[in-house]
């Protein structure tokens, strides 16, 4: 029978968040019932936003999958100088801020861009508008496909060595290889897969945002924001709980899909390859090529004229205290996520070792529950709450650390959540006879053994906070201003070389994070 302390941690923090996330709705809700005008119903604009977010969403995740595959299997056929790096390149724009990625995409694609720029040198007008549905595919594309093609890689790559070999003593083609051995694994990451890029296009906020061109393809979540903005609460609440609803379909839909009986492969570390033709294995690295210079480009270009620009802008007062905002939520934030995860985990832990496997699932379920509330709502919701002291930097500032430390929390759950029951189960019976509990427990054995991976989570939540950019959409203006609110208000004002220097700061301290969270294989 466990102790009450040993659940007092976990108790703690679930609560805490239960309670935040029903303040924020009740907050809302009542908000919505005080309003003049009741009138709930589904009109030609609603129904074009769902549609249009429904739709944006199915090309992204089809484009993003098909290609990523395509991509997977050229990467695995061929060997060149910089494949490594190239991988290593690759996971990170999954998690880059999404505004240094439009900047990016501008950078290339954007009337002043390289693309314009090149067409302009050959005496060719570039017609070509990045704004609209467009822009929108091509940045979910870019933020998606690398996560994905990474993926379908390493499960290529996971084919036993025995069967490769066998596969070439019987002169399988490239066709039938993929077919009868590489296909079975493969396709049982695209539906999880597919399913998370679905999810996270359709909830996507500052790209429809800053790459929309309009009323035409505003996204629920852009809907949600410019209702809240325009103070109408009916349709922000009717267009939240149609969030609320998508978003938990999609994640019962990943709950169904990963008890899924998944196939058990030996990862072998070898480079034995089949043998490819001349012609099949030029096509692979031209894929390749037009793969990496998609995206590597916009990443360099933005450092490129980052760099160069910076003489161009001046480290004003604004700029200073954006900088300065952006490090204070983005620590504070992690701080938060990382402090409930570890309570969370720790009563979790004991929960699993004394086999209540039903209480543990619920636990966690709390900690993940923020995934099906789109962050609009939260904070809308706490700051009609607080509407009184919404003027104060302090208070915005500890408003956008709890809703972005939530919103991190998923995350380093599912970081933190195994390899925290494992350490814990293995010294249980050692510990117990030597009797160590509790916070000493927790100290000796646990953050000795996961001091790293704590410090790597860490870093992750850093990161998705330092990029936020729809919480601090609401409440952007004097008393708080962050990078990515500052670097909006530059890309909306057209204020093209002043936003590559802010991208290429954000840049910067995104992957000087990033090195934080890859520093153990330098050791």
């Amino acid at each position: 029978m466990l102790k009450l302390k040993t659940l007092l941690p976990g108790i703690c923090a679930a609560s805490l968040i239960l309670i935040v996330l029903a303040t924020a709705l009740f907050a809302l809700c009542m908000a919505a019932i005080k309003s003049n005008n009741l009138t709930v119903y589904f009109d030609d604009y609603l129904l074009h936003v769902i549609w249009i977010t429904t739709y944006q969403a199915i090309l992204s995740t089809l484009l993003s999958v098909m290609l990523a595959v395509l991509m997977a299997k050229a990467l695995s056929m061929v060997n060149f100088w910089g494949k490594g790096l190239l991988l290593r390149i690759m996971p990170i724009t999954f998690i880059l801020p999404t505004l240094v990625v439009v900047t990016g995409l501008l950078s290339i694609y954007g009337q002043h861009g390289l693309f314009a720029s090149i067409f302009d040198y050959f005496g060719v007008s570039f017609f070509s508008s990045i704004y609209g549905l467009k822009g929108i595919l091509l940045a979910h594309v870019f933020l998606n496909l690398p996560y994905a093609c990474c993926l379908f890689y390493q499960t290529l790559n996971s084919v036993p060595i025995e069967q490769k070999q066998l596969a070439a003593q019987l002169n399988f083609s490239s066709f039938f290889y993929f077919k009868l051995i590489e296909w079975p694994l493969l396709s049982r990451q695209l539906l999880p897969m597919a399913t998370l890029i679905f999810m996270l296009c359709f909830s996507s906020f500052s790209i429809p945002l800053a790459l929309g061109g309009g009323p035409k393809y505003t996204t629920l979540e852009v809907a949600i924001y410019q209702a809240i903005r325009d103070f109408d609460l009916i349709e922000a609440v009717l267009l939240a709980c149609l969030q609320l609803v998508y978003c938990a379909i999609f994640m019962c839909l990943m709950q169904k899909i990963n008890h899924r009986q998944k196939i058990n492969v030996r990862y072998f570390r070898s480079y034995y390859r089949l043998p490819v033709s001349w012609n099949l294995a030029l096509l692979c690295m031209v894929i390749v090529v037009i793969g990496g210079l998609f995206i590597s480009l916009p990443i360099v270009i933005i450092l490129i004229e980052g760099i160069c620009s910076f003489k161009w802008v001046f480290l004003t007062v604004d700029f200073q205290r954006a900088i300065i905002f952006s490090l204070l939520i983005a620590f504070g934030s992690a701080i938060i996520a990382m402090l409930l995860a570890l309570l969370l985990l720790y009563t979790n832990s004991r929960l699993l070792i004394n086999q209540q496997v039903r209480w543990s699932n619920r636990l966690m379920l709390v900690g993940s529950l923020i995934l099906v509330i789109p962050s609009m709502v939260l904070a809308s919701g706490l700051f009609l709450l607080l509407f009184p002291f919404a003027y104060s930097a302090v208070f915005v500032c500890g408003l956008m650390m709890l809703c972005n430390g939530l919103m991190a929390l998923p995350f380093i759950l599912k970081n933190l959540a195994m390899p925290m029951y494992d350490v814990a189960s293995r010294y249980w019976q050692l510990s117990q006879s030597l009797n160590i509990n509790g916070f000493s427990h927790f100290y000796l054995i646990e953050y000795k053994a996961l001091k790293k991976l704590i410090v790597q989570s860490f870093a992750f939540a850093a990161i998705l906070s330092l990029g936020d950019f729809g919480i601090i959409a609401l409440f952007g203006g004097q008393s708080v201003t962050t990078l990515p609110y500052y670097l909006y208000e530059q890309i909306s004002h057209y204020h093209y070389q002043e936003s590559t220097v802010t991208a290429a700061l954000l840049l910067i301290l995104s992957f000087s994070l990033l090195i934080v969270i890859d520093y153990d294989r330098t050791e």
